[in-house]
């Protein structure tokens, strides 16, 4: 797998170096360039196959020169003809079967080649021209755009865009598709104004009159093939000993799901059969997974099954929400363009897992669209068999099909009582400078919506992931239910090939029954490759909502912030439908920021820890126009994922996070805080009139003695029973705990605790959430129990809210005020990710504002020692800086 990029017009060679560094993590084992008067190539490689003779740019002796990223699987067979017809080879490599092939059949060669591709070649014979081409499905980019006199393309778009003068402007059109129908890659269109790429099965000819794009395959369906399990057995092995031809070591990534499964059993048993290609699996077999312990999609069990079986060496790695946070910028940066969901996070890691050991994986991607495996198929096939009055069958396949049928139509009718108004949350205008694309999904007819979804709707964006991930970390990753062969053969076998008798995928069950176990041939749910979302979601809500909140967010002309930012609370909440749409929003920012507003051109050490937060502070400080953002967001930087600005409604402010050395029982609150803001003081933020001090309250619960070690706690038992009838979270949160329940029976007396565990259990039935802490009081809300990661000793302990919290408030006003001589407001607040309370104040303080203003806990929940935050108003409202 490599990285290819160039242009047709005027030579540049500073230009093609820096589009051929843009894509070093595509091929960091070698670069090559070719340059003429009429067009410049540069290569990236990895090397896979020919390790000592495959380097590119690559040509004949008659001139032809190619650059090519991908595989041709068939070149065995494409070069034993290109021999017979005189063709010579100095190499082993699949490029120069490609290279002689196109100098034989020119255009014609790409309708014979199996595999994955995306090429260019400069062909100067007669008149010259560059041809540019891509794989029958799109398995691997290719990009153009025109501008300056040039035609520029390249493998990723990040190329294109080291041309310090390209536009980096948003596709509007495109934006509004993907916010408000949930559509991206269906059509040539990216995100970038201007940037197309070259459509899946095509190829483009660029001469001096200009350039034309000819598709040269077009999937056919028909039900003129056999349905003989023996022969999909046949033909999906011979795809699958096709993806093993490597130099380098070849892996596999499972899930646990049906597909990668298959893969996996069947590369296992290539390998205990000694075939000639499986040389590159080694001793042993590898795979690659990711867990989810404890979680509803949690494969590990399914995992452990197929190893098991196949005696393969598996190797796993668990992702996290907070890792997915950190790394979100990165991840945007290399995915390119916004994403459905935050899925392709779990390939990320197994990718990047995979490295350490292999340069190949083989993965399943596809599978579901070519043999209906996702939920929504056995509707469409119901809806079929009606349409052709096909009474009986559907009947039968109703019932079969129930587990199925009935649950996704319990979610739809679930999501429709709570849907989310998409349309509500966008811009008018925004809206109004834009059109709905065309939806022409078929749920009538599965075939037919199997090839919309296998070249428009569903498998585009697949690969698209497929392929940035696995680069990412320099990686190829090979699909074989695209081996192109078997596609063709799936797509002439009748449709109870695919469904018959409730099961999906009826024809790989039959043909691998005996090679799969069981619990894996018998599997009903999909769930493959995907993180929990929106499960997610809620547990980094404060950072999200922080992004929602932020400056930038609020001045895009795309939506309404406000609004969009109480739905994804209500979503948080259950009280709304778990909306992709807050997905697609987040996305759109972040990338935005990256690509758009900041201009980067790579990766930067930022980037890997929750750079998005700290690029929208400086974007909007840039923006400001007034000294007070810049001096703030050039001396201190918020915690990890937190935004310094956050917008109100009453206009911007900051947030300062204030460290302070370990407060112990004892110490004095007010003393502390003095001593971070002289700190605060010596890096160029001095504290001013009018500003707001404010306190966490669990260092002035500890201050005062009101703090203990969890295990010093002696629970009643009336606080044992209690703690099961609440939710036990693992931030510490709740009374979920035997030793907290007892701080909240201290605190409020157990005749009002009972009280309230009563009224929740009323009003939970008509979903009224947080009955139980709206009667049992602030105080009771306030108790804190051990929470992991934070900082030590007190990751251990458990708290009551602190004592006079409105005295102690006036007490730290005071001393700020002798040692600083400045009046500010100070407020005790109790804060953590769910949302924030002002348990006590001095006078000055607007409560309401600073429980608004904390609704991304920025001084954090874990170890970052800032128990002290500055608030400061910045400015009257939010503007946006572009890129200029």
């Amino acid at each position: 797998m490599c990285g290819i990029d160039g242009f047709w017009g005027p030579p540049d060679h500073a230009l093609l170096r820096a589009m051929t560094d843009a894509q070093r993590h595509r091929g960091p084992d070698d670069e090559g360039f070719f340059e003429s008067p009429h067009v410049s190539l540069g290569f990236r490689r990895l090397g896979i196959i020919d390790l000592a003779g495959g380097a590119q740019p690559m040509a004949t002796d008659d001139g032809v020169v190619i650059v090519y990223n991908g595989e041709v699987y068939n070149y065995r067979e494409l070069r034993t003809e290109l021999e017979t017809l005189g063709h010579e080879f100095r190499t082993r490599s699949d490029t120069e079967v490609a290279l002689h092939a196109y100098a034989e059949w020119g255009v014609g060669c790409f309708r014979r080649f199996n595999g994955m591709w995306g090429l260019a070649i400069f062909d100067p014979r007669d008149e010259p021209k560059l041809v540019l081409a891509r794989d029958h499905f799109g398995i691997k980019p290719l990009f153009y755009a025109e501008w300056n006199g040039r035609l520029v393309f390249a493998s990723e778009i990040k190329a294109i865009l080291q041309d310090p003068t390209f536009p980096r402007a948003v596709n509007e059109q495109r934006l509004y598709e993907y916010l408000g129908q949930g559509l991206f890659d269906h059509d040539e269109a990216t995100f970038f104004e201007g940037v197309r790429q070259i459509p899946a099965a095509s190829y483009a000819v660029v001469d001096a009159g200009g350039m034309r794009v000819e598709r040269y395959w077009t999937p056919t369906l028909a039900t003129d093939a056999a349905a003989d399990p023996a022969e999909f057995r046949e033909r999906f092995e011979r795809a699958v000993e096709r993806r093993l031809v490597a130099d380098v070591p070849v892996g596999v990534c499972l899930s646990g799901g049906l597909d990668s499964s298959s893969i996996c059993a069947v590369m296992a048993r290539l390998l205990a059969d000694r075939v000639p290609d499986a040389v590159s699996l080694g001793d042993r077999l590898k795979t690659f997974s990711a867990t989810f312990p404890g979680d509803p999609i949690d494969e590990t069990a399914y995992i452990d099954r197929v190893v098991e079986m196949t005696g393969a060496q598996s190797s796993r790695v668990q992702p996290t929400s907070q890792d997915f946070v950190r790394e979100l910028e990165a991840w945007v940066w290399h995915i390119e363009e916004p994403m459905v969901s935050s899925a392709p996070y779990a390939m990320w890691a197994v990718m990047r897992l995979a490295r350490e050991q292999v340069t190949v994986t083989l993965d399943g991607q596809a599978g579901d669209e070519l043999l209906a495996g996702y939920d929504h198929y056995p509707y469409v096939y119901l809806r079929e068999l009606l349409r052709r009055r096909q009474y009986r069958v559907f009947a039968a396949e109703a019932w079969k099909s129930r587990d199925i049928v009935v649950p996704l139509a319990r979610r739809r009718l679930r999501q429709r009582r709570h849907a989310v108004d998409v349309g509500a949350l966008l811009d008018p205008a925004f809206a109004r400078r834009s059109h709905r694309a065309r939806d022409e999904r078929t749920n009538q007819d599965v075939k037919r919506r199997l090839v919309q979804d296998l070249t428009t709707y569903s498998l585009p964006p697949l690969l698209r992931y497929e392929d940035r991930m696995s680069m990412a970390f320099s990686l190829e990753s090979r699909l074989p239910f695209l081996d192109q062969e078997l596609v063709d053969w799936i797509l002439r076998l009748p449709v109870d090939a695919i469904i018959d008798s409730g099961w999906t995928r009826a024809i790989l069950r039959r043909g691998l029954r005996g090679i799969l176990p069981p619990e894996i041939e018998q599997r009903r749910k999909k769930i493959g490759f995907t993180t929990p979302e929106f499960r997610w979601y809620r547990a980094r809500r404060a950072a999200l909502n922080g992004l929602l909140s932020s400056p930038t967010f609020v001045a895009r002309p795309w939506w309404n912030a406000a609004a969009v930012r109480t739905a994804f609370q209500q979503a948080c909440a259950g009280e709304r439908d778990e909306s992709m749409f807050f997905w697609r929003a987040i996305n759109a920012e972040i990338w935005a920021r990256v690509y758009v507003d900041a201009g980067l051109r790579g990766l930067d050490d930022d980037s890997w820890h929750a750079g998005f937060a700290r690029r929208g502070d400086l974007l909007f400080a840039r923006a400001n126009g007034n000294s007070e953002a810049s001096t703030l967001v050039n001396a201190v930087r918020a915690n990890l994922g937190k935004h310094l600005f956050v917008t109100t409604t009453d206009g911007v402010y900051a947030r300062v996070p204030v460290r302070s050395q370990l407060i112990e029982p004892g110490d004095s609150v007010a003393t502390a805080a003095r001593d971070g803001l002289a700190q605060l003081a010596e890096h160029g933020v001095k504290v001013t009139d009018g500003d707001v001090l404010l306190v966490g309250e669990k260092a002035l619960s500890i201050s005062q003695g009101r703090g203990a070690p969890v295990d010093s706690i002696r629970p009643s038992r009336a606080a044992t029973v209690l703690s099961h009838f609440v939710t036990r979270t693992p931030s510490g949160i709740g009374l979920g705990r035997p030793a907290t329940m007892q701080l909240a029976i201290e605190e409020a007396g157990l005749g009002r605790i009972v009280y309230a565990a009563l009224a929740a259990a009323v009003t939970r039935p008509f979903g009224r959430r947080g009955t139980f802490y709206r009667v049992a009081g602030a105080r009771v809300n306030a108790i804190d129990g051990p929470t992991p990661g934070t900082l030590p000793p007190y990751d251990t302990w458990a708290s009551k809210a602190p004592a006079d919290c409105d005295g102690a408030a006036r007490t730290i006003e005071e001393a700020v005020r002798e040692h600083f001589g400045v009046t500010v407001g100070v407020a005790i607040v109790d804060v953590n990710d769910l949302g924030a309370e002002v348990l006590g104040a001095t006078d000055a303080v607007d409560r309401p504002l600073v429980r608004e203003l904390l609704v991304d806990n920025p001084l954090g929940q874990g170890d970052e020692r800032t128990p002290f935050g500055l608030v400061r108003k910045v400015a009257s409202e939010p503007r946006l800086a572009m890129r200029s």
